[in-house]
């Protein structure tokens, strides 16, 4: 039996309880293009977010404040954080993953790969060890409107680990379109294929290594972007219809928050890290949790 709060549709009655009494999406701002990549920085008490296809960054501040963060973000698309803390950036137009300092300039952490350079990285995400996992499509090279264009000149379209010495390998090379990842735990990746439509699940080892443990969960309408675990190992996915809820096997649907349009990332911040912020299609959005994102931050 399927019980429903306003904008929440729970499938299973704890569901409700993912939120305080009351609990409604917000629309932040609206009038982009095509919003991507939220990222919290607590240390500016700001989420980051893109706007992959104006090729600006925004961010929205703790105090309410939407504003222009970067004029020209080179197509910037999926964020996280270091283990410092440091906001990681993926950029379509540069090929590249990127850091920014704390003086607000931008490092390049890795454009090539064996003498080739990169696609158009995608999304990433931290490992407890502290190296950054992402993933590297073609939508940079393949959509005028999200990238510099340019050709492919890697052999396939592979997630990398770019280990905390600088190293760069490409531990998993057997998807057609890598998206969003995120990890459940030290030793298990998962990872969502926009060309399968299904996220998929991978043993990580200790060296770096990623082997496939076959499909975790696909869901409908839509499928899964982006992809955020929060700290009791639910599965928060982006969806077409907005954010769905799973439990830590994929197995359950919990629920789902119900969005105007189709959700294309999320993640989790704020002041006490309870809030869940959306990127959703030409709009961006948060809703009040009682739970916390994992977080491998030092």
């Amino acid at each position: 039996m399927t019980q429903s709060a306003p904008a929440l549709q729970a499938t299973r009655p704890e569901f409700l309880d993912l939120f305080p009494t009351g609990a409604a999406p917000e629309q932040l701002g609206d009038g982009f293009v095509w919003t991507e990549g939220p990222c919290y920085v607590p240390s500016r008490q700001a989420v980051i977010f893109s706007d992959v296809r104006t090729n600006k960054t925004w961010r929205y501040s703790d105090a309410g404040a939407l504003e222009v963060e970067l004029e020209r973000s080179d197509h910037q698309n999926g964020h996280c954080l270091d283990a410092q803390g440091r906001l990681v950036a993926c950029s379509h137009g540069l090929r590249s993953i990127l850091r920014q300092e704390t003086g607000g300039e931008w490092t390049i952490l890795a454009d090539q790969f064996e003498g080739k350079r990169l696609n158009s990285p995608n999304d990433i995400c931290l490992h407890p060890d502290g190296s950054l996992w992402f993933s590297d499509p073609t939508y940079g090279i393949d959509k005028p409107e999200e990238g510099y264009g340019g050709a492919m000149e890697l052999p396939g379209r592979w997630v990398f680990r770019l280990a905390p010495d600088g190293t760069l390998t490409a531990p998993i090379r057997d998807r057609t379109k890598p998206n969003g990842l995120a990890f459940a735990s030290a030793d298990t990746l998962l990872l969502a294929d926009t060309g399968e439509s299904k996220v998929y699940r991978y043993r990580v080892t200790p060296d770096g290594q990623a082997g496939s443990e076959g499909v975790h969960f696909e869901l409908s309408p839509g499928k899964t972007d982006g992809l955020r675990i929060d700290a009791a190992g639910r599965i928060w996915s982006s969806a077409g219809d907005g954010v769905h809820v799973l439990s830590p096997d994929g197995q359950t649907e919990l629920g789902r928050i119900l969005l105007p349009a189709t959700c294309a990332n999320l993640c989790f911040g704020g002041p006490d890290g309870r809030t869940l912020y959306m990127t959703v299609s030409t709009t961006f959005w948060r809703i009040p949790t009682t739970v916390r994102g994992l977080s491998w931050q030092a």
